[in-house]
């Protein structure tokens, strides 16, 4: 990948990916700040090539875990890159980079009368891709639904460095296998999200 300020090796470096808000420390041996779905797509194709573990991290304020480097390896950090925040108002839909800040959609899409619903405690510090890879969700999930059902589609690479897009832009996409919210909750297992497209809703006028 270009940009060698965004490979990190020093152990100062090392150690701040070392752990995440639930337990443990475990320190990688490589971290990548990606920002292109190609950059994590080489990364992937040459992780598996070698058998080197992958773990997927956002801004890892999960408390199952799922950012932790148990077995070493590479971290793929993805909080970087966040330059995409679409908002559709006609097809009430966003399409997101993964480090984009949680909070920041739902921000985005009150300013045309939307909402984004999904509402994690950590929503003003932690990234989309890691709420999706934990299918994470607060207070506002018990009127309006879990994460997951707010996922239309997904770019996803694979663990054999494949991009592949699941969903799409509408609800009814229904054909063939679910592999959107088969991929939201996965912690990451089954590949590294690399772009979201969200289903709004119209905002309330009040709460």
């Amino acid at each position: 990948m270009g940009g060698g300020d965004r490979v990190l090796t020093r152990k100062t470096d090392l150690l701040s990916y070392a752990y995440d808000a639930s337990f443990g420390h475990f320190a990688p041996d490589v971290v990548c700040q990606v920002k292109r779905v190609e950059e994590v797509a080489e990364i992937i194709k040459l992780a598996n090539k070698e058998k080197i573990p992958v773990t997927p991290r956002g801004h890892a304020s999960g408390l199952s875990g799922g950012a932790l480097p148990v077995e070493g390896g590479i971290v793929i950090d993805v909080s970087l890159w966040n330059d995409v925040l679409e908002i559709d108002k006609d097809d009430m839909i966003a399409i997101v980079s993964p480090g984009v800040i949680t909070a920041d959609i739902d921000r985005a899409a009150k300013k045309v009368g939307l909402m984004y619903p999904p509402d994690p405690s950590s929503s003003n510090v932690s990234t989309i891709a890691g709420n999706l890879a934990e299918n994470s969700g607060g207070p506002r999930c018990l009127k309006y639904g879990v994460t997951k059902d707010y996922v239309l589609g997904l770019q996803v690479v694979t663990p054999e460095g494949h991009i592949i897009r699941t969903g799409g832009r509408t609800v009814k996409n229904v054909t063939g296998y679910d592999l959107t919210k088969l991929i939201v909750g996965s912690e990451g297992t089954l590949g590294v999200i690399t772009e979201a497209t969200l289903r709004l809703i119209p905002r309330p006028p009040a709460t």
